[in-house]
């Protein structure tokens, strides 16, 4: 029988206390994470790149998270945290990263308050929680901001099973309310909640014995009433699987192409390969590879290997509950997320599946360990030096393995390496050091991925792009016309990179074509829209350009009236990170406007603020002092970005008189902002420093 609960204040005070412990020891173990960048696999969908998310918490925000499917989930409650960690500590990673590594904290404290509470076993219970917290399977939950789905519906969880435990001591309609509220907010955090009321009628058998035996006389009678108080909650679990069933992208079409008897030969051995991870935390990566091939004998033998265990802790349920109960909990948890079950078969397993299945196993061995520690009182020392030492030893693993998430770059490399010939690790490690400027290293990654998959069309996207950025514009153009004519014609991306390359390579008349049929699957492309202009304006159609920007204009876009207007979104294109490109159009336009002052002036602001410009200083020079001879008067802007040009030249003394004349101008125009602005380049500038910056004059 399990030990009774003592209400006695030594012992709560007992028990609080090893619960700030053990969130002590996660915060301890895990704070370097809350100094690590965002990963770009998921982390930009869902925060970066969400706009959503970055403005915080509103109304309509709010209203957003509910009425949307966003990367294939309905999960309200999880865009809300985001939103509230952007309002909280703003849009920079380290508080998402602190948001999970507090959630995990408190996940850890509150297990071993509920086992506690619902055993009266303080140190099992304590040890359990302690080797939940401390796994390395647990640093992708933790370090990984887009699982937060993990961390917060781990919250919701706990919670929901404390709230269980009160409703068994007292049952009443407000308790069970309140244990299927909080399971609903653990639905709307993530779906795996499905299978609490599963968990709650093992709790029921063990350690609550609230109906005795599971067969016997009259055992359907003493169960029959446990199960039908939880009805609402398999409802609700029924509800939940509809929505997925109905939301998620890879629930149709996936399991169309998977027979039935893949699905079920890949169940049993995907468990085997769980617990392998579980006992032995090494090699691990945030993707494994999947291998579809199912060996008969294989799937048979593991599902055998799997019963085996389940029908001698049924024979043992007496004597051993714990056993069964923890080990039915870890079958049934990891159910829905098992290979040949799940929706997304495209990985062999993750780490972050295991978040809630792992408490089972730990509660049957720990328990099993004190039951053959109070049989066999000699062996209690060695028991308690050997779970101390499990616990070191997956801390120090933990702590080995949290490096790897300190940013995409690091991340990648080791996927890479851990699976070389799975196209996500080199299509991911390629834009990772792309991002990083190191486009040369990039390609071969890229050209991997484009063999993985023949039909695809992103990683010749990314192979092009990468071309691009480094300036070798007709090795791109003889790719690009490669990958359309082999992979797909009408790829909008594919397309779009051909123009764009033409467009760099002089041959705007070329880069027409590819345009128009991009637009033809994506016609409200902007960004596309306004290339066409530029083809058109640069090819000699200038009729043509005006028509596109009337199109423009009547579908309610007023921002581009005429050329003039397209300089700042290539001012745009250059701070993004495009500056070949933008610089491109600038020369062009240039070449084709000789005596246009403000396109003379953004080009060479733009190349002498730049730290590694694509055209010399000189260059900057030459077109900030042709705008400033052609303008009918003197123009602080103007000045501003001579002064610039002078600094970028080294010309400092020069460029601190042109800077004061500027702020002089501006103060006289009542500018003072800019004033303010000019007055702290000149003072750079007499310090020897050339400015530095991301904004336009």
């Amino acid at each position: 029988m399990p030990e009774k609960p003592q209400p006695s204040l030594a012992g709560s005070r007992a028990r609080m206390g090893l619960a700030l412990l053990l969130a002590a020891m996660v915060l301890a173990l895990f704070r370097p994470a809350a100094g690590y960048d965002f990963v770009k696999l998921d982390d930009d969908q869902y925060i970066c790149l969400n706009p959503h998310v970055t403005t915080g918490l509103s109304a309509a925000n709010v209203r957003w998270a509910f009425t949307t499917v966003h990367e294939d989930w309905w999960l309200p409650l999880l865009w809300i945290s985001y939103m509230a960690d952007t309002e909280l500590f703003g849009t920079g990673p380290s508080g998402y990263h602190l948001a999970n590594i507090l959630l995990h904290a408190l996940n850890a404290a509150l297990l071993f308050w509920v086992l506690s509470r619902l055993t009266g076993a303080r140190w099992r219970s304590f040890f359990v929680a302690a080797f939940f917290a401390l796994h390395p399977l647990r640093v992708e939950s933790v370090a990984w901001i887009a699982e937060r789905k993990d961390v917060l519906s781990g919250l919701f969880f706990f919670l929901a099973l404390l709230a269980y435990a009160r409703y068994a001591e007292r049952p009443g309609r407000a308790r069970f309310w309140t244990v299927f509220a909080l399971m609903l907010l653990g639905l709307l955090s993530k779906a795996i909640l499905i299978v609490l009321p599963f968990l709650l009628l093992l709790l029921d058998d063990w350690p609550l014995r609230r109906a005795g035996d599971f067969h016997g006389p009259g055992a359907w009678a003493r169960w029959r009433p446990m199960v039908a108080e939880k009805i609402p909650l398999f409802l609700l679990s029924a509800a939940f699987i509809l929505v997925n069933l109905r939301t998620h992208a890879s629930a149709s079409g996936v399991h169309e192409s998977a027979s039935l008897g893949l699905r079920l030969g890949l169940i049993a051995p995907n468990y085997w390969t769980y617990l392998a991870k579980i006992f032995w935390p090494a090699e691990l990566s945030i993707i494994y590879p999947p291998h579809d091939a199912v060996h008969a004998a294989t799937a048979v033998l593991a599902a055998i290997g799997l019963l085996v265990p389940t029908v001698l802790l049924f024979r043992f349920r007496k004597s051993a509950p714990w056993g069964l109960a923890g080990w039915l909990w870890f079958l049934l948890a990891l159910f829905p997320v098992i290979r040949g079950v799940r929706f997304d078969p495209t990985v062999a397993y993750a780490d972050r599946f295991v978040y809630l299945p792992s408490i089972g196993l730990s509660i049957a061995l720990v328990w099993g360990a004190a039951r053959l520690a109070e049989r066999r009182p000699s062996l209690r020392m060695p028991m308690v030096a050997l779970g101390a030492a499990l616990l070191l030893a997956c801390a120090t693993r933990t702590a080995l393995r949290l490096p790897s998430w300190r940013d995409s770059l690091t991340m990648f490399s080791e996927l890479a390496a851990f699976a070389p010939d799975n196209f996500t690790a080199n299509s991911a490690y390629g834009f990772a050091l792309l991002e990083k400027g190191r486009g040369e290293e990039a390609l071969p990654y890229f050209a991997r991925a484009a063999e993985i998959k023949p039909r695809d069309t992103q990683a010749p996207a990314e192979y092009a792009d990468a071309l691009l950025r480094l300036g070798r514009n007709r090795e791109a153009i003889v790719w690009l016309q490669k990958s359309l004519a082999e992979r797909n014609p009408v790829c909008p991306v594919l397309n779009s990179l051909l123009a764009f390359a033409l467009l760099d390579d002089d041959r705007a008349d070329l880069a027409i074509a590819p345009l128009r049929k991009a637009l033809a699957s994506q016609p409200m492309n902007l960004g596309w829209r306004i290339e066409l202009i530029r083809a058109l304006f640069e090819s000699g159609q200038a009729a043509g350009a005006q028509e596109e920007i009337r199109r423009l204009q009547a579908e309610g876009y007023a921002g581009i009236q005429s050329f003039d207007d397209l300089i700042p979104h290539y001012v745009n294109w250059w701070r993004g990170g495009e500056k070949t490109h933008a610089w491109h159009f600038f020369r062009n336009a240039i070449s084709n406007q000789p005596d246009h002052v403000l396109l003379l002036n953004a080009a060479a602001w733009l190349l002498a603020t730049d730290p590694a410009p694509p055209a010399d200083p000189p260059e900057a020079l030459r077109l900030a002092q042709r705008a400033i001879d052609l303008a009918p008067a003197p123009h602080p802007d103007l000045l501003g970005t001579l002064a610039a040009a002078l600094a970028a030249n080294g010309r400092f003394d020069e460029a601190a008189q042109q800077a004061s004349k500027a702020r002089a101008l501006a103060l006289q125009a009542g500018r003072s902002d800019d004033a303010r602005r000019m007055g702290t380049q000149g003072a750079a500038y007499r310090e020897g420093k050339p400015w530095r910056e991301g904004t336009a004059p």
